[in-house]
């Protein structure tokens, strides 16, 4: 065989190889003894193909050069979906993420750096098909004058590989069969909890409460539900954070006491991690545990009557704040809103901060202003996004005069500011900086909102909507985020706080043991209830 040709040969095979042993977990990659594998499927396709005639050979190289480039993908997919979400890439479910992964990612690098990467993407997986086809071809044809022999040695190896796999089963976790198998077994079982999530929903003891009992020991005042993006319990606990994070606490906690308000704090269990959002708000919202893209779409079709319905039936005008949200909302006809504002309509004309399209301050101000400020003949249940702390964490705002933010403009000059995300995010640790003084920003604006606009004392109930990625927990982090409930001394909602075992004060202690978000719902109207009831 010419030098050439051979070059090529040993190239295509060693790129089929690396795809099968290739790690799906980013913190694996570097590590020699992850690569280390039992490749009996491709050993058992070389003995395949030395047996088939040239032209049948042809074609099954390019069908296994074709399977090698769909596991390279969902290898990589699973990379990403270990790193951002820390789980294993759902095939059926997840490929309905692309649209917003691909949102968040023009939103932060811009358009053209996107396609940039998209394009360095297809001309991998069409480099590795086209390697592998042409490898796996000619090693198939190097035994050709002895076709049987030399598929029985491949076979043979391959045998050999297999049964290491059995003996030595850390090996043997690592095949490319092994993978597959896997996720199979991944989506079966979620499509199982699809299941059980459908017996869940006919076992809604709310579904019937009277109108009257909704709430009633807050009835007629105005809550505010914010959910904080990536605020999770890392932020409280990893020496990186915690100090700049519980300071701002204590000062919050310092400024409500002065303001005549008191907070209790307590840790819930998210569903997510590292994104999907909205898995998280509708887990509280609803009372169920909704943990992947398939199980949200089935509720959002289903009668369940969220957090919001209920406080609408107690006579609470319901509205979301969702400043992200910049395409129509199907689903928030579900949730039960007499009113939504996005970021088309909450009169932000300043410059948008990458993917965060305002910040955290002026949502909360134009809130205020279209909502609290306004006189009204019932109170307001608001559920909001604070976004200025989601990812990529550049550039963030500081906190302005609250009567000088000139409809966002005030913000401009920020928002060009530093570094764009494409620089700071080849610095792990100028990430994690980043992080610290987003979630920095949005408690204090949040404690300066709090005490500042008291005109109708509302109740604020602020909680973390997951942890963020990896890169900012670690891969030992717990999936608990914190919550604070803040409200004027004395109020019913503390006092349900208290009953519950949460802390008094911002900072939840560590001995507390975390609520599921689904239980959330339930205990707060239960808790709500009329006296003696």
């Amino acid at each position: 065989m010419p030098r050439n040709l051979f070059a090529l040969t040993l190239a295509g095979v060693i790129v089929a190889l690396s795809v099968l042993l290739m790690p799906s977990d980013a913190s694996r990659i570097s590590e020699p003894a992850a690569w280390v594998g039992a490749p009996f499927e491709l050993l058992w396709g070389l003995a395949l193909l030395c047996v088939l005639p040239r032209k049948a050979a042809r074609r099954a190289s390019v069908a296994m050069a074709v399977l090698l480039v769909v596991l390279l993908a969902w290898k990589l997919a699973d990379i990403v979906a270990r790193t951002a979400y820390w789980r294993t890439f759902d095939p059926l479910a997840d490929w309905r993420l692309l649209a917003s992964g691909w949102n968040v990612l023009t939103q932060s690098i811009g358009t053209g750096w996107s396609l940039g990467v998209l394009g360095a993407l297809i001309l991998l997986l069409v480099a590795v098909g086209w390697l592998s086809a042409a490898g796996l071809y000619l090693a198939s044809r190097l035994g050709q004058r002895n076709r049987l022999r030399t598929a029985a040695l491949w076979g043979g190896v391959g045998a050999v590989c297999l049964g290491g796999g059995v003996i030595d089963q850390e090996i043997g976790e690592r095949s490319a069969s092994r993978f597959v198998a896997e996720h199979v077994e991944l989506s079966r079982h979620n499509l199982e909890a699809l299941a059980s999530l459908k017996i869940e929903l006919g076992k809604d003891a709310l579904a019937s409460m009277p109108s009257n009992r909704l709430m009633t020991q807050i009835k007629g005042q105005d809550v505010l539900l914010l959910f904080i993006e990536s605020y999770g319990r890392s932020a409280l606990d990893a020496p990186e954070y915690s100090g700049v994070v519980r300071a701002r606490l204590e000062a919050i906690e310092r400024s409500l006491g002065s303001a005549g308000y008191e907070a209790y704090s307590g840790w819930l269990e998210s569903p997510t991690v590292g994104g999907q959002s909205w898995l998280a708000h509708a887990t509280l919202l609803s009372g169920l545990w909704i943990d992947s893209q398939r199980r949200y779409e089935w509720l959002v079709e289903s009668p369940r009557l969220t957090l919001n319905r209920l406080f609408q039936r107690g006579g609470w005008r319901t509205v979301a704040a969702m400043p992200a949200n910049t395409r129509p909302w199907d689903e928030a006809s579900f949730f039960g809103y007499d009113t939504v504002y996005d970021a088309s309509n909450l009169g932000y004309e300043g410059k948008p901060f990458n993917w965060v399209t305002m910040p955290d301050q002026f949502t909360l101000w134009s809130l205020y202003q279209r909502e609290l400020a306004v006189t009204r003949s019932q109170p307001v249940m608001i559920e909001a996004a604070l976004i200025s702390s989601h990812a990529p964490w550049t550039p963030i705002p500081t906190l302005k005069a609250w009567d000088h933010l000139d409809q966002g403009r005030a913000f401009d000059q920020e928002a060009d500011s530093g570094d764009p995300p494409r620089v700071v995010w080849q610095d792990p640790d100028r990430v994690r900086r980043q992080y610290l003084k987003s979630i920095d920003y949005t408690l204090k604006t949040l404690g300066s909102f709090v005490t500042e606009f008291q005109k109708t004392r509302p109740i604020v109930v602020a909680v973390g909507d997951h942890q963020p990625a990896s890169i900012i927990t670690g891969s030992e982090a717990t999936r608990q985020v914190p919550m604070h409930i803040m409200a004027p001394t004395g109020n019913s909602m503390l006092l349900l706080a208290k009953r519950w075992g949460w802390t008094q004060g911002m900072i939840p202690e560590a001995r507390l043991l975390p609520m599921t978000m689904a239980a959330v719902r339930d205990r707060l109207v239960m808790g709500l209830q009329p006296p003696g009831r």
